[in-house]
């Protein structure tokens, strides 16, 4: 998949001012957000349009994996296709969701963004511990960086009791376990940092 893959957005305009401030970490309920983003409208961009409009965020989801005998989050460098945050550290794992995970999900938003988090934990770890508890923790965004003004993170919590029986994929380059307190010490992207304040 590139750019000219169908991705899931909603209007910037639509959504919550607060939720748009320069450096934005909300808790909130699973449920209240889902709400906010289908009363939204949602739809689906070409993933090439969306990356040049700023009329419209696309929907990420952001997993962090946190040993919870820590506790310790998942900290790797910045390897994938997104060029643009290259040399920097990341606690977050997640992609676009794609109108193809909306094909093969069960009605409701909920249903598309697990499919989409499903994915992306396919292709980023070759082994899992099960099962997984997925926790969502609520939004981050920023509008200091190119990335940032298109996209809105959904934070999720990944719990994982036996954080040794991880395997990575190679995009998760250098990956370790760390503390809160070293992982805000390292060159973190700033989603990473804010998606940090929502689990501390």
């Amino acid at each position: 998949m590139g750019l000219d893959e169908q991705v899931l957005c909603v209007s910037r305009r639509a959504l919550p001012a607060a939720w748009l401030g320069q450096r934005t970490a909300i808790p909130l309920s699973y449920q209240h957000c889902l709400e906010i983003l289908t009363a939204a409208a949602y739809c689906y961009k070409p993933r090439r349009q969306a990356e040049r409009d700023p009329r419209f965020k696309q929907l990420i989801p952001y997993v962090v994996a946190v040993d919870p005998r820590g506790p310790r989050v998942g900290c790797y460098r910045r390897k994938g296709s997104e060029t643009r945050l290259h040399g920097l550290e990341s606690v977050g794992v997640g992609g676009h969701v794609r109108r193809e995970d909306a094909a093969e999900a069960s009605n409701g938003l909920a249903s598309v963004l697990a499919r989409g988090i499903q994915r992306e934990l396919t292709e980023e770890f070759l082994a899992l511990p099960e099962p997984l508890a997925v926790r969502f923790q609520g939004i981050i965004n920023e509008e200091e960086t190119e990335v940032g003004e298109v996209h809105l993170g959904l934070v999720f919590r990944m719990e994982v009791p036996r954080p040794e029986t991880v395997r990575v994929g190679a995009e998760l380059h250098d990956f370790q376990w760390l503390t809160l307190a070293q992982a805000m010490r390292r060159p973190l992207e700033l989603w990473s940092r804010l998606a940090l304040e929502l689990l501390a």
